[in-house]
């Protein structure tokens, strides 16, 4: 278990790919309070979030937390948006709107893009515009032709941006941040659980059993990415991010039997040929600057 833990690639797809298999898990909590699932999600993270933490031994001590106070605010931030990515995934799931995650997820990349652009002066390629268009294109015919606003898509796409941006300011360990911005949480879940006038009460001992279920099943893959992240090129860690997305979509159509129109489908169609530029871009790039050596560059004895 520990070998394969330091298999940086395999762990960072096998979070991508348990991140993407979790609507079968939520279908089990099809109409389920959103409050309720919320504040367990988030309350019972933190005890598995803290033993965990101490099996890392590069990790940034409670103690010297306020010593970076950027890094401190920003997880404040970011565990706000976290309840808000968190709020509308898990209404997707619960609400048979599994196409809806899936297209949200798929759209983040091209929203990264553009606040990369505005709050961190980045520039653009040829390659990344266009795919923004033809993004926004996608998303602009769905509107027009089907009369529906994608809203839930483009709020898990924005949250979930803004939290990457979010993270960009943080200076803490990995697992450390995710500690914290889960304890910046669990008073937005509260207030929000409080507002809503939800109570805990389950049906059952098995529907009980269900909703603390939650936390591991987000924990699990977070910790996995977290521990891959080091171990993992950008390049594999980018490429490997389209697995959720996609395992959502052929979930939503294959096994929910969700149904796609037309203007859907052109929104989703206008997204993938974004994204399929953006990986070709990277490729191109990675392999231009890491180009691979042939046989004749390798000392003798040294093949096998």
């Amino acid at each position: 278990m520990v070998k394969f833990l330091r298999n940086g690639p395999a762990v960072v797809v096998l979070a991508f790919i348990l991140w993407g298999l979790i609507p079968l898990f939520y279908q089990y909590l099809s109409g389920g309070a959103l409050a309720e699932i919320l504040m367990y999600r988030v309350f019972w993270s933190i005890p598995l979030l803290l033993p965990i933490r101490l099996l890392f031994r590069k990790r940034t001590f409670f103690r010297d937390l306020l010593k970076d106070k950027t890094s401190f605010i920003s997880c404040m931030i970011a565990g706000l948006l976290m309840v808000i990515s968190w709020s509308a995934f898990i209404y997707a799931l619960t609400n048979h709107k599994v196409l809806d995650a899936s297209l949200g997820y798929f759209i983040n990349p091209l929203i990264v893009i553009c606040l990369g652009c505005i709050f961190l002066k980045e520039k653009p390629s040829l390659f990344q515009l266009i795919a923004v268009i033809s993004g926004v294109c996608g998303l602009g015919y769905q509107i027009i032709s089907a009369n529906s606003f994608p809203s839930l898509a483009l709020i898990m796409g924005f949250s979930f941006a803004l939290y990457g941006l979010a993270r960009k300011f943080i200076h803490y360990d990995a697992i450390t941040s995710i500690t914290l911005e889960t304890f910046w949480a669990l008073p937005v879940a509260l207030f929000i659980f409080i507002y809503t006038g939800s109570s805990i009460t389950t049906s059952s001992d098995i529907s009980l059993f269900l909703y603390i279920l939650t936390a591991p099943v987000t924990v699990i893959p977070l910790v996995l990415f977290a521990v891959a992240l080091n171990r993992t090129s950008l390049i594999v860690t980018g490429l490997a991010q389209y697995i959720e997305p996609s395992l959502q979509f052929l979930i939503a159509i294959l096994i929910f039997g969700e149904v796609i129109n037309y203007s859907e489908l052109f929104c989703f169609s206008a997204v993938w040929f974004g994204l399929l530029l953006c990986i070709f871009e990277s490729l191109y790039y990675h392999y231009r600057r890491n180009p691979p050596r042939s046989e004749s560059n390798h000392p003798a004895g040294t093949l096998r």
